[in-house]
C-alpha cells in the first residue's frame, strides 16, 4: 500500500520493520512499516488484512493488490 493512501485512515500507525523487497528490476526497497489489522471490505464481509507500506507513488488505476493468501480467505479464487 502506498504510504500516501495510509495516511487518510483514521489511528493507522505503521510498525517499523526490517524487511527488504525485491522487486522485479531486481533493485531492492526498505518498507516504510507494516500495517496490521485493517478491516477490508469485500461485498457483505469483512476481512482482516496486514498491508506492507511503501513510500511510492499511488497509481489509481490499481489502488491496492491483494494476494493470493486474501483472496483464497475471502474464496474469490
Amino acid at each position: 500500500m502506498p504510504l500516501s493512501m495510509m495516511k487518510p485512515i483514521p489511528g493507522a500507525v505503521a510498525k517499523p520493520t526490517k524487511m527488504q523487497l525485491s522487486l522485479i528490476d531486481r533493485s531492492i526497497t526498505y518498507p516504510y512499516g507494516i500495517l496490521h489489522d485493517v478491516s477490508v471490505r469485500c461485498a457483505e464481509f469483512v476481512f482482516p488484512a496486514d498491508f506492507v507500506i511503501l513510500d511510492i507513488k499511488e497509481n489509481v488505476e490499481v489502488p491496492l493488490l491483494l494476494g493470493r493468501p486474501f483472496l483464497a480467505t475471502g474464496r474469490t479464487l
